[in-house]
Protein backbone atom coordinates (compact mmCIF):
# COMPACT_ATOMS: atom_id res chain seq x y z
CA UNK A 1 0.00 0.00 0.00
CA UNK A 2 2.69 2.27 0.64
CA UNK A 3 4.40 2.27 -2.87
CA UNK A 4 0.73 2.71 -4.53
CA UNK A 5 -0.32 5.54 -2.40
CA UNK A 6 3.35 6.96 -2.71
CA UNK A 7 2.43 7.20 -6.45
CA UNK A 8 -0.63 8.98 -5.86
CA UNK A 9 -3.04 6.34 -4.07
CA UNK A 10 -5.68 3.94 -6.12
CA UNK A 11 -7.37 7.14 -7.38
CA UNK A 12 -4.56 7.72 -9.35
CA UNK A 13 -4.43 4.41 -10.76
CA UNK A 14 -8.31 5.02 -11.39
CA UNK A 15 -6.98 8.31 -13.64
CA UNK A 16 -4.81 6.49 -15.51
CA UNK A 17 -7.06 4.07 -16.21
CA UNK A 18 -10.11 6.73 -17.30
CA UNK A 19 -7.48 8.24 -19.62
CA UNK A 20 -6.32 5.46 -21.68
CA UNK A 21 -10.20 4.47 -21.90
CA UNK A 22 -10.76 8.26 -23.24
CA UNK A 23 -8.01 7.00 -25.96
CA UNK A 24 -8.71 3.62 -27.16
CA UNK A 25 -12.87 4.85 -26.79
CA UNK A 26 -14.32 1.35 -27.68
CA UNK A 27 -13.57 -2.27 -26.83
CA UNK A 28 -12.63 -4.15 -24.20
CA UNK A 29 -8.97 -4.27 -22.97
CA UNK A 30 -6.89 -7.14 -21.11
CA UNK A 31 -3.75 -6.68 -19.24
CA UNK A 32 -2.05 -9.83 -17.48
CA UNK A 33 0.00 -9.54 -13.89
CA UNK A 34 2.87 -12.36 -14.28
CA UNK A 35 2.25 -15.55 -13.37
CA UNK A 36 4.66 -16.80 -11.16
CA UNK A 37 6.75 -15.45 -8.32
CA UNK A 38 10.79 -15.02 -9.16
CA UNK A 39 13.41 -17.36 -8.14
CA UNK A 40 15.12 -16.12 -4.73
CA UNK A 41 13.56 -12.83 -5.60
CA UNK A 42 11.00 -9.63 -4.41
CA UNK A 43 7.90 -10.57 -6.85
CA UNK A 44 7.89 -7.65 -9.06
CA UNK A 45 4.86 -6.94 -11.18
CA UNK A 46 4.36 -6.62 -15.08
CA UNK A 47 4.88 -2.81 -15.62
CA UNK A 48 1.82 -2.21 -18.02
CA UNK A 49 -0.80 -4.09 -15.33
CA UNK A 50 1.45 -2.17 -12.53
CA UNK A 51 0.86 1.06 -14.55
CA UNK A 52 -2.86 0.89 -14.42
CA UNK A 53 -3.71 -1.39 -11.13
CA UNK A 54 -1.24 -0.58 -8.58
CA UNK A 55 -1.59 -4.54 -8.18
CA UNK A 56 1.19 -6.76 -7.61
CA UNK A 57 -0.54 -10.26 -7.23
CA UNK A 58 0.79 -13.14 -9.71
CA UNK A 59 -2.00 -14.67 -12.02
CA UNK A 60 -4.35 -11.87 -11.74
CA UNK A 61 -6.13 -10.01 -14.86
CA UNK A 62 -7.35 -6.93 -15.76
CA UNK A 63 -10.44 -6.39 -17.87
CA UNK A 64 -11.70 -3.14 -18.58
CA UNK A 65 -14.74 -2.15 -20.55
CA UNK A 66 -13.83 1.17 -22.32
CA UNK A 67 -17.38 2.58 -23.03
CA UNK A 68 -18.27 2.55 -19.28
CA UNK A 69 -14.76 2.67 -17.37
CA UNK A 70 -16.02 -0.37 -15.34
CA UNK A 71 -12.46 -2.02 -14.18
CA UNK A 72 -12.80 -5.87 -13.59
CA UNK A 73 -10.15 -8.02 -11.36
CA UNK A 74 -9.92 -11.60 -12.03
CA UNK A 75 -7.31 -13.47 -9.37
CA UNK A 76 -6.84 -16.78 -8.57
CA UNK A 77 -8.45 -18.66 -5.75
CA UNK A 78 -6.36 -19.05 -2.70
CA UNK A 79 -6.51 -22.02 -0.34
CA UNK A 80 -6.63 -21.02 3.43
CA UNK A 81 -2.93 -22.77 3.06
CA UNK A 82 -1.91 -20.53 0.35
CA UNK A 83 -3.24 -17.33 1.71
CA UNK A 84 -1.81 -18.18 5.66
CA UNK A 85 1.55 -18.82 4.01
CA UNK A 86 1.94 -16.23 1.34
CA UNK A 87 -0.82 -13.56 2.60
CA UNK A 88 -4.34 -12.47 0.83
CA UNK A 89 -4.08 -11.94 -2.49
CA UNK A 90 -7.13 -9.08 -3.45
CA UNK A 91 -9.66 -11.81 -4.32
CA UNK A 92 -8.88 -12.92 -0.87
CA UNK A 93 -9.22 -9.49 1.29
CA UNK A 94 -12.93 -8.24 2.41
CA UNK A 95 -15.10 -6.29 0.04
CA UNK A 96 -14.28 -3.47 1.84
CA UNK A 97 -9.94 -3.53 1.84
CA UNK A 98 -10.92 -4.17 -1.83
CA UNK A 99 -13.15 -1.11 -2.30
CA UNK A 100 -10.24 1.21 -0.47
CA UNK A 101 -8.27 -0.08 -3.09
CA UNK A 102 -9.83 1.08 -5.35
CA UNK A 103 -11.76 -2.36 -6.82
CA UNK A 104 -15.30 -3.08 -6.28
CA UNK A 105 -15.55 -6.15 -9.23
CA UNK A 106 -13.21 -8.95 -7.86
CA UNK A 107 -13.49 -12.37 -8.91
CA UNK A 108 -12.40 -15.56 -8.93
CA UNK A 109 -9.72 -16.18 -12.29
CA UNK A 110 -11.91 -19.20 -13.01
CA UNK A 111 -15.30 -16.87 -13.19
CA UNK A 112 -13.32 -14.90 -16.28
CA UNK A 113 -14.70 -17.21 -19.48
CA UNK A 114 -17.93 -16.73 -18.67
CA UNK A 115 -18.21 -12.85 -19.11
CA UNK A 116 -15.59 -12.85 -21.88
CA UNK A 117 -17.45 -15.60 -24.07
CA UNK A 118 -20.82 -13.33 -23.70
CA UNK A 119 -18.21 -10.02 -24.31
CA UNK A 120 -17.13 -11.62 -27.93
CA UNK A 121 -19.86 -13.16 -29.22
CA UNK A 122 -19.83 -10.45 -31.38
CA UNK A 123 -17.62 -8.39 -33.14
CA UNK A 124 -15.93 -5.61 -31.31
CA UNK A 125 -12.82 -4.76 -30.31
CA UNK A 126 -9.82 -6.59 -28.18
CA UNK A 127 -7.77 -4.51 -26.70
CA UNK A 128 -4.04 -6.15 -25.89
CA UNK A 129 -0.39 -5.81 -25.15
CA UNK A 130 0.63 -7.21 -28.55
CA UNK A 131 4.15 -5.83 -28.23
CA UNK A 132 6.85 -7.73 -25.87
CA UNK A 133 6.63 -6.92 -22.69
CA UNK A 134 9.93 -4.81 -20.64
CA UNK A 135 10.59 -5.55 -17.09
CA UNK A 136 12.76 -3.73 -14.34
CA UNK A 137 16.44 -4.57 -16.24
CA UNK A 138 15.01 -5.16 -20.42
CA UNK A 139 13.05 -2.72 -22.49
CA UNK A 140 10.70 -4.08 -24.34
CA UNK A 141 12.96 -5.15 -27.76
CA UNK A 142 15.28 -6.79 -25.09
CA UNK A 143 12.33 -9.38 -23.38
CA UNK A 144 11.65 -9.92 -27.30
CA UNK A 145 15.35 -11.06 -27.61
CA UNK A 146 14.88 -13.70 -24.79
CA UNK A 147 11.63 -14.87 -26.24
CA UNK A 148 13.80 -15.58 -29.96
CA UNK A 149 15.91 -17.38 -27.72
CA UNK A 150 12.95 -19.64 -26.14
CA UNK A 151 11.99 -20.24 -30.23
CA UNK A 152 15.70 -21.10 -31.48
CA UNK A 153 16.30 -23.51 -28.71
CA UNK A 154 15.06 -26.99 -29.99
CA UNK A 155 13.53 -27.56 -26.46
CA UNK A 156 12.76 -24.07 -25.44
CA UNK A 157 9.20 -22.55 -24.87
CA UNK A 158 6.98 -22.04 -27.94
CA UNK A 159 5.04 -19.65 -26.40
CA UNK A 160 7.11 -17.95 -23.61
CA UNK A 161 6.02 -15.14 -21.20
CA UNK A 162 2.62 -13.48 -22.49
CA UNK A 163 2.57 -15.54 -25.70
CA UNK A 164 0.44 -18.25 -24.38
CA UNK A 165 -2.32 -15.84 -22.84
CA UNK A 166 -2.59 -13.95 -26.97
CA UNK A 167 -2.98 -17.13 -28.48
CA UNK A 168 -5.50 -18.55 -25.64
CA UNK A 169 -7.40 -15.58 -25.85
CA UNK A 170 -7.16 -16.14 -30.27
CA UNK A 171 -7.90 -19.35 -30.65
CA UNK A 172 -11.20 -19.12 -27.59
CA UNK A 173 -12.61 -15.84 -29.46
CA UNK A 174 -11.91 -15.50 -32.84
CA UNK A 175 -14.85 -12.88 -33.43
CA UNK A 176 -13.04 -9.75 -31.63
CA UNK A 177 -10.68 -7.66 -33.23
CA UNK A 178 -7.45 -7.50 -31.88
CA UNK A 179 -5.54 -4.70 -31.54
CA UNK A 180 -2.58 -3.22 -29.78
CA UNK A 181 -2.85 -1.54 -27.33
CA UNK A 182 1.38 -0.85 -26.18
CA UNK A 183 1.39 2.66 -28.28
CA UNK A 184 -1.46 4.01 -25.95
CA UNK A 185 0.42 3.21 -22.94
CA UNK A 186 3.53 4.17 -24.02
CA UNK A 187 2.29 7.74 -24.92
CA UNK A 188 1.39 7.55 -21.07
CA UNK A 189 4.50 6.20 -19.61
CA UNK A 190 7.00 8.00 -21.42
CA UNK A 191 5.85 11.45 -19.84
CA UNK A 192 5.79 11.19 -16.22
CA UNK A 193 3.17 12.16 -13.76
CA UNK A 194 4.26 14.59 -10.64
CA UNK A 195 3.56 11.58 -8.29
CA UNK A 196 6.23 9.86 -10.75
CA UNK A 197 8.71 12.59 -10.58
CA UNK A 198 8.84 12.76 -6.93
CA UNK A 199 9.75 8.79 -6.88
CA UNK A 200 12.87 10.01 -9.50
CA UNK A 201 14.47 12.33 -7.76
CA UNK A 202 13.98 10.34 -4.62
CA UNK A 203 15.35 7.26 -6.19
CA UNK A 204 18.12 9.22 -7.93
CA UNK A 205 19.23 10.24 -4.46
CA UNK A 206 18.69 6.88 -3.25
CA UNK A 207 20.93 5.07 -5.34
CA UNK A 208 23.13 8.24 -5.83
CA UNK A 209 24.24 7.64 -2.70
CA UNK A 210 24.55 3.87 -2.82
CA UNK A 211 27.23 4.42 -5.64
CA UNK A 212 29.00 7.17 -3.60
CA UNK A 213 29.36 4.97 -0.44
CA UNK A 214 30.92 1.90 -2.50
CA UNK A 215 33.51 4.29 -4.05
CA UNK A 216 34.26 6.11 -1.25
CA UNK A 217 35.11 2.55 0.18
CA UNK A 218 36.71 1.21 -3.03
CA UNK A 219 40.40 0.07 -2.43
CA UNK A 220 42.94 -2.16 -3.85
CA UNK A 221 43.00 -5.56 -3.06
CA UNK A 222 39.44 -5.98 -3.12
CA UNK A 223 36.55 -8.19 -5.02
CA UNK A 224 33.86 -6.72 -7.45
CA UNK A 225 31.31 -8.45 -5.38
CA UNK A 226 32.51 -5.78 -2.55
CA UNK A 227 31.87 -2.83 -4.31
CA UNK A 228 28.42 -3.74 -5.10
CA UNK A 229 27.65 -5.07 -1.45
CA UNK A 230 28.34 -1.04 -0.45
CA UNK A 231 25.87 0.09 -2.77
CA UNK A 232 23.40 -2.23 -2.10
CA UNK A 233 22.85 -2.00 1.25
CA UNK A 234 21.93 1.75 0.98
CA UNK A 235 19.81 1.17 -1.81
CA UNK A 236 18.01 -1.85 0.49
CA UNK A 237 18.89 0.30 3.52
CA UNK A 238 16.88 3.12 2.03
CA UNK A 239 13.84 1.61 1.55
CA UNK A 240 14.35 0.14 -2.20
CA UNK A 241 12.75 -3.02 -3.10
CA UNK A 242 15.62 -4.68 -5.39
CA UNK A 243 17.82 -3.33 -8.10
CA UNK A 244 16.89 -1.43 -11.39
CA UNK A 245 19.43 -3.65 -13.07
CA UNK A 246 22.06 -6.60 -11.34
CA UNK A 247 25.14 -4.65 -10.37
CA UNK A 248 28.21 -3.83 -13.24
CA UNK A 249 31.61 -3.94 -11.28
CA UNK A 250 34.58 -4.28 -14.07
CA UNK A 251 37.78 -4.25 -13.72
CA UNK A 252 40.81 -5.62 -15.50
CA UNK A 253 39.82 -7.84 -18.40
CA UNK A 254 36.38 -7.45 -17.71
CA UNK A 255 36.19 -3.35 -17.93
CA UNK A 256 35.18 -3.68 -21.47
CA UNK A 257 32.14 -6.13 -20.70
CA UNK A 258 29.16 -3.30 -21.13
CA UNK A 259 27.34 -5.41 -19.00
CA UNK A 260 29.27 -7.40 -17.04
CA UNK A 261 27.27 -9.14 -14.24
CA UNK A 262 29.76 -11.49 -12.53
CA UNK A 263 31.12 -9.67 -10.13
CA UNK A 264 33.57 -12.29 -8.62
CA UNK A 265 36.83 -11.07 -9.15
CA UNK A 266 39.46 -9.51 -6.76
CA UNK A 267 40.49 -5.47 -8.57
CA UNK A 268 44.30 -5.32 -8.58
CA UNK A 269 46.21 -2.02 -7.72
CA UNK A 270 45.61 0.79 -10.61
CA UNK A 271 42.92 -0.96 -12.56
CA UNK A 272 39.95 0.49 -13.71
CA UNK A 273 36.68 0.28 -12.36
CA UNK A 274 32.77 0.88 -14.10
CA UNK A 275 30.15 0.71 -11.73
CA UNK A 276 26.87 0.72 -13.13
CA UNK A 277 24.39 0.23 -10.50
CA UNK A 278 20.48 1.55 -8.77
CA UNK A 279 18.23 0.63 -7.07
CA UNK A 280 14.76 -0.09 -7.83
CA UNK A 281 11.96 1.86 -5.72
CA UNK A 282 8.52 1.58 -5.42
CA UNK A 283 8.57 0.28 -9.07
CA UNK A 284 10.49 3.38 -10.82
CA UNK A 285 13.93 2.62 -12.03
CA UNK A 286 17.09 4.74 -12.21
CA UNK A 287 20.67 4.18 -13.86
CA UNK A 288 24.22 5.63 -12.92
CA UNK A 289 27.65 4.76 -14.02
CA UNK A 290 30.58 6.31 -12.46
CA UNK A 291 34.94 5.11 -13.75
CA UNK A 292 37.31 5.35 -11.67
CA UNK A 293 41.00 4.05 -10.75
CA UNK A 294 40.72 2.02 -8.01
CA UNK A 295 44.06 3.45 -6.44
CA UNK A 296 42.25 7.02 -6.29
CA UNK A 297 44.42 8.83 -9.17
CA UNK A 298 44.11 8.48 -12.93
CA UNK A 299 47.01 7.73 -15.17
CA UNK A 300 47.58 10.53 -17.62
CA UNK A 301 45.93 8.70 -20.79
CA UNK A 302 43.23 8.03 -18.26
CA UNK A 303 43.14 11.23 -17.31
CA UNK A 304 42.93 12.52 -20.93
CA UNK A 305 39.85 9.95 -22.32
CA UNK A 306 37.94 10.21 -19.05
CA UNK A 307 38.14 13.85 -19.96
CA UNK A 308 36.47 13.32 -22.99
CA UNK A 309 34.05 11.28 -21.66
CA UNK A 310 33.08 13.59 -19.51
CA UNK A 311 32.56 16.65 -22.13
CA UNK A 312 30.57 14.63 -24.48
CA UNK A 313 28.19 14.04 -21.62
CA UNK A 314 27.75 17.34 -20.75
CA UNK A 315 27.77 18.12 -24.14
CA UNK A 316 24.80 16.45 -24.65
CA UNK A 317 22.72 17.01 -21.25
CA UNK A 318 22.97 20.92 -21.95
CA UNK A 319 20.96 20.46 -24.96
CA UNK A 320 18.22 18.73 -23.40
CA UNK A 321 15.67 21.49 -23.09
CA UNK A 322 11.93 21.47 -24.52
CA UNK A 323 12.49 23.50 -27.84
CA UNK A 324 15.41 21.13 -29.06
CA UNK A 325 15.70 17.14 -30.32
CA UNK A 326 17.25 14.68 -29.10
CA UNK A 327 18.96 14.67 -32.34
CA UNK A 328 20.51 18.30 -31.98
CA UNK A 329 21.75 16.57 -28.37
CA UNK A 330 23.34 13.53 -29.94
CA UNK A 331 24.64 15.63 -32.38
CA UNK A 332 26.70 18.09 -29.37
CA UNK A 333 28.02 14.59 -28.38
CA UNK A 334 29.17 13.61 -30.79
CA UNK A 335 31.13 16.64 -32.42
CA UNK A 336 32.81 16.59 -28.73
CA UNK A 337 34.14 12.52 -30.12
CA UNK A 338 34.91 14.10 -33.88
CA UNK A 339 37.45 16.72 -32.33
CA UNK A 340 39.07 14.16 -30.30
CA UNK A 341 39.45 11.78 -33.47
CA UNK A 342 37.17 8.72 -32.08
CA UNK A 343 34.35 9.53 -33.97
CA UNK A 344 34.10 5.85 -34.63
CA UNK A 345 33.09 4.99 -31.40
CA UNK A 346 29.89 7.02 -31.66
CA UNK A 347 26.95 4.60 -31.29
CA UNK A 348 23.93 6.92 -31.71
CA UNK A 349 21.76 8.60 -29.14
CA UNK A 350 23.92 7.86 -25.89
CA UNK A 351 21.36 6.71 -23.92
CA UNK A 352 17.69 5.67 -23.03
CA UNK A 353 14.14 6.62 -21.53
CA UNK A 354 14.06 5.43 -17.71
CA UNK A 355 10.85 4.86 -16.12
CA UNK A 356 9.18 1.57 -14.91
CA UNK A 357 12.27 -0.35 -16.49
CA UNK A 358 15.59 1.02 -16.55
CA UNK A 359 15.69 0.83 -20.58
CA UNK A 360 11.74 2.45 -20.85
CA UNK A 361 9.40 2.51 -23.31
CA UNK A 362 10.22 4.43 -26.64
CA UNK A 363 13.38 5.57 -27.93
CA UNK A 364 15.11 8.65 -27.48
CA UNK A 365 14.13 10.61 -30.87
CA UNK A 366 12.16 13.64 -31.77
CA UNK A 367 11.10 16.57 -29.62
CA UNK A 368 12.44 16.59 -25.93
CA UNK A 369 9.61 16.99 -23.73
CA UNK A 370 8.81 17.93 -20.45
CA UNK A 371 8.45 15.36 -17.73
CA UNK A 372 10.82 12.78 -19.85
CA UNK A 373 13.50 10.88 -17.85
CA UNK A 374 16.41 10.04 -19.92
CA UNK A 375 19.88 8.72 -19.34
CA UNK A 376 23.17 10.31 -21.06
CA UNK A 377 25.87 7.71 -21.21
CA UNK A 378 29.10 7.89 -23.80
CA UNK A 379 31.11 5.51 -23.75
CA UNK A 380 34.88 5.79 -24.70
CA UNK A 381 36.95 2.29 -24.97
CA UNK A 382 40.22 0.96 -25.91
CA UNK A 383 39.84 -2.46 -25.37
CA UNK A 384 43.83 -3.20 -26.20
CA UNK A 385 44.52 -1.28 -23.17
CA UNK A 386 41.90 -2.39 -21.02
CA UNK A 387 40.19 1.01 -20.93
CA UNK A 388 36.47 1.71 -20.66
CA UNK A 389 35.12 5.02 -19.66
CA UNK A 390 31.61 5.67 -18.93
CA UNK A 391 30.18 8.75 -16.92
CA UNK A 392 26.29 7.93 -17.00
CA UNK A 393 23.31 10.22 -15.07
CA UNK A 394 19.73 10.26 -15.11
CA UNK A 395 18.07 13.82 -16.18
CA UNK A 396 14.63 15.32 -15.41
CA UNK A 397 13.57 17.21 -18.64
CA UNK A 398 11.85 20.02 -17.34
CA UNK A 399 10.44 23.58 -18.72
CA UNK A 400 13.57 24.95 -17.55
CA UNK A 401 15.87 22.50 -18.72
CA UNK A 402 18.35 19.67 -17.88
CA UNK A 403 17.68 18.22 -13.77
CA UNK A 404 20.42 15.77 -12.95
CA UNK A 405 18.77 13.32 -10.45
CA UNK A 406 21.90 11.57 -10.08
CA UNK A 407 24.05 14.45 -8.55
CA UNK A 408 24.51 13.44 -5.75
CA UNK A 409 27.22 11.32 -6.96
CA UNK A 410 30.20 12.98 -8.04
CA UNK A 411 31.60 13.10 -11.62
CA UNK A 412 34.46 15.71 -12.03
CA UNK A 413 37.76 14.28 -12.13
CA UNK A 414 39.50 15.97 -9.05
CA UNK A 415 36.18 15.34 -6.84
CA UNK A 416 36.20 11.69 -7.79
CA UNK A 417 39.84 10.61 -7.29
CA UNK A 418 39.14 12.61 -3.46
CA UNK A 419 36.67 10.20 -3.21
CA UNK A 420 38.32 6.52 -4.12
CA UNK A 421 38.88 5.13 -0.75
CA UNK A 422 38.10 8.21 1.19
CA UNK A 423 36.34 5.95 3.85
CA UNK A 424 38.43 2.74 3.59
Amino acid sequence: MDAINHLGGPQEFARRRDELAKKLKTGTLILFARMTTPESNHYREDNDFYYFTGLQDPGAVMVMDMASGKTMIFEPQQSPRVKQVYGPNLLSMAAEQQEKLGYKIVMPIDAMDQGLSFAFSKETDLWLRLEFPDKADGARGESGRDYAEQYNHPYGDPTPGDRAALMKLAQRYPAPHRRDVTPFIDEMRNIKTPQEIALVRKNGALSAAGLKDAIAHAHAPMYQYQIEARADYVFRNGGAQGWAYPAIVGSGEDVNTWHYFSDRKEIEPNQLVVLDFAADLDHMTMDITRTFNISGKFTPEQAKWYAVDLECQKAVIAMLKPGNTYEQAADAGKAVFEKNGIEKQWYGWPGHFVGLATHDVLRATGPIKAGQVVTVEPIVEFPDKQMHFRVEDTILITDNGPEIVSSGVPKEMGEVEKLVGSEK
